[in-house]
């Protein structure tokens, strides 16, 4: 929004405004006893103290509206507000609704030099005899615009005359149709209403340029005292204002007795449009809001931004669809809700965002957005740790390691001692890494973590994107911290994106209102996080569904053969179950569970989120051509520990076993199973 000034310069004070100093001084300090040459000395040295300077009308923005877009800027998402306003120019507000407004509030705007010496007459006597009468107060329009933007609301005589001197040099700076401009889109109209776009708009549902007599009267008599005149609760005293408004309209000949009487009755069959606040997909909205606020200025957020977001309406409805869908089948297994986030890990556009199965079921914390909500990934977390091994350049997916029990000192454990077992019970002996993650062993991804560290795990979680608490224990790599589902997908993004991290946004352009783009998705570059050969490597484990059959099957394989990369994860008393997996373009986050911590009936990730994540990927990825992950100029395939498989190239031969592993054996090879 810009608005032309007149120029202006510091300069002493124009006989003008001694006058008004003057006149202030007899008319509100004579009257207390003060003596007139006294009064005035005394008003002009308090008046004139720190004085604001008229041409900072505008200095700090307007409070307008932001609003939330989907991806095509099309559809409305939801829009939030310090105060409920848009700006419209004088030339699109209904030339009626003008004439109402001086009519209501200040019928000699366009002759007075910024203060009306009657008005102030009339507001002494009243203020003097406790009165309050007459259509319209004693402070003009632009004395009510100096007093919102740049006084206090303090009821004092020395403010009141600041008022007056300002509203004399604000009217030297700016045109009438600009100070006139500037109140209608500042004053409150009642109903979180703020400016006469905002207040069209919500009590009749149309544009102020389409305001008629009648809804303009009616909305012009509410500036005085929206809440007593408030024509929702208050329909008779909204009436009788609005009477009071077309009489000085029609005794100022703006309009005749004939078209006043006519809207006094269609005003009486007014049916008011109240103010809903309709939000499209609220956990993802509020998620944007929130990370607005901590991405663009609070001065620049308070004049209101229009903002288009990444979600995809589209495909959003199909992952809420899914997931509620699919947790209802679980409903006799002790689940009540879902969540799902899905990105794309080459710009971190976040796609959907699926919070709960029911946003307004209070009985199961609807309101709670279980996608950025702190919960215990379970195993999902262990291709972290496999990660930051194969980074080090040392271990391959063919180095081996030993899968049988072992004994860890525990001071929190009854006996002093941590004995970890494996979700299905057993020990598979001497295994690689390839299949000891494919199919989730717990031992060796705890021997994992071990030869890279606990305190190196951290840290490479951190680079990933994981931001919340991590203990320093021996079950990290098995999910003993708390992570967000969308940390954790951003996480798993690096590995679908060759080591190169996005970070997750809700944003593919932030503007001002006046069009000024203040971020856009386009100007992001990721960073680096890991090696291209360990998130390849990762990724090929992850990716070959052979590889966990013997724990898995193939209830995670996609339809047509599509090739994904996909782990699950749960806790051990099955409070959460996870998959998260991806291909090149697209990687997707499931979590499934209650939210309230409640144990399920013993879902598995592969079986509850799982299915989620499956079902989800088939049907956004149906018709898309098939994406394979490209293997990097510096990892090839060849013989490796006696088996074919990936390794570096130009690094030293790698080693073949990792601690605990004991000596190296022929690994036990993986069943072959028909595919899903």
């Amino acid at each position: 929004m810009l608005i032309r000034r007149r120029s202006f310069r510091e300069q002493a004070p124009r006989p003008r405004t001694l006058l008004i100093v003057l006149l202030s001084g007899l008319l509100l300090l004579g009257g207390c006893g003060i003596g007139v040459a006294g009064g005035a000395r005394l008003a002009y040295t308090a008046v004139m103290r720190d004085l604001p300077k008229a041409a900072d009308l505008k200095s700090r923005p307007m409070a307008q509206v932001t609003s939330l877009y989907d991806r095509t800027g099309a559809q409305l998402l939801y829009e939030f507000y310090v105060e409920r306003r848009f700006w419209v120019d004088l030339r699109d507000v209904s030339p009626v609704m003008i004439r109402a407004t001086l009519a209501a509030e200040d019928v000699s705007f366009y002759t007075h030099p910024g203060y009306d010496v009657r008005g102030i007459i009339r507001a002494v006597v009243n203020d003097l005899t406790r009165r309050r009468s007459g259509t319209q107060g004693g402070s003009t329009i632009t004395q009510q615009l100096v007093k919102r933007l740049l006084l206090s609301s303090e009821q004092t005589y020395i403010r009141k005359m600041r008022e007056l001197v300002l509203a004399v040099q604000v009217e030297e700076v700016y045109s009438k149709d600009e100070v006139l401009e500037l109140y209608l889109n500042q004053v409150f109209y009642g109903n979180q209403s703020y400016g006469i776009e905002a207040a069209a708009l919500s009590y009749f549902d149309k544009h102020a340029s389409d305001l008629n007599l009648a809804e303009a009267t009616i909305l012009a008599g509410l500036v005085q005292a929206p809440s007593d005149y408030d024509p929702v609760i208050n329909p008779k005293a909204a009436l009788d204002r609005q009477d009071d408004v077309l009489s000085v309209m029609v005794r100022y000949q703006m309009v005749t007795q004939a078209e006043a009487d006519a809207a006094r009755l269609e005003a009486e069959a007014f049916a008011y449009k109240q103010l809903r606040t309709d939000i499209k997909v609220p956990h993802f909205a509020f998620f944007a809001r929130e990370q607005l606020s901590r991405r663009v200025d609070p001065e620049a957020l308070r004049g209101g931004l229009s903002v288009i977001t990444t979600i995809d309406l589209a495909q959003q409805q199909m992952a809420q669809d899914i997931v509620t869908k699919r947790v209802a089948g679980l409903k006799s297994q002790r689940v009540n809700n879902g969540a799902l986030a899905a990105i794309n890990p080459r710009t971190g556009e976040i796609l959907a965002m699926v919070g709960s199965v029911d946003f307004n079921n209070a009985e199961i914390d609807g309101q709670v957005n279980v996608a950025t909500s702190l919960r215990q990934p379970g195993s999902a977390f262990k291709p972290l740790a496999f990660a930051a091994l194969f980074a080090t350049r040392k271990f391959l997916p063919a180095t081996t390691v030993i899968d049988e029990a072992i004994t860890r000192p525990d001071a929190s454990a009854p006996s002093g001692i941590y004995r970890p077992v494996n979700y299905d019970g057993k020990f598979h002996g001497t295994v690689t890494l390839r299949s000891a993650l494919a199919n989730s062993y717990n031992i060796p991804a705890l021997l994992v973590q071990e030869t890279i560290g606990t305190k190196e795990l951290v840290r490479f979680a951190r680079a990933l994107g994981i931001v919340t608490p991590l203990p320093e224990v021996e079950s990290l790599t098995l999910g003993a911290g708390t992570v967000r589902l969308l940390d954790m997908v951003g996480a798993y993004a690096a590995f679908a994106n060759d080591g190169i991290r996005v970070d997750p946004t809700p944003f593919l352009r932030i503007s001002s209102k006046s069009g000024t783009v203040i971020w856009d998705a386009t100007e992001v570059r990721g960073e680096r996080v890991l090696p291209s050969e360990a998130a390849y490597m990762v990724t090929s484990v992850l990716s070959e569904n052979r590889a966990r059959y013997p724990m898995f099957g193939t209830v995670l394989d996609l339809a047509g053969g599509r090739i994904a990369a996909v782990k699950t994860g749960t806790t051990n008393d099955y409070k959460d179950s996870l998959t998260i997996g991806y291909t090149p373009s697209l990687v997707v986050g499931v979590w499934v569970g209650n939210t309230d911590s409640k144990p399920m009936m013993q879902v598995a990730g592969s079986l509850g989120a799982g299915g989620i994540w499956k079902e989800f990927m088939d049907t956004w990825l149906k018709g898309q051509p098939q994406e394979t992950f490209p293997m990097p100029a510096t990892v090839r395939t060849g013989m490796v520990c006696g088996v074919p498989e990936l390794l570096y190239v130009g690094a030293p031969p790698p080693q073949c076993g990792i601690a605990g592993a004991g000596p190296v054996r022929t690994p036990r090879p993986t069943p072959d199973l028909p595919p899903a």
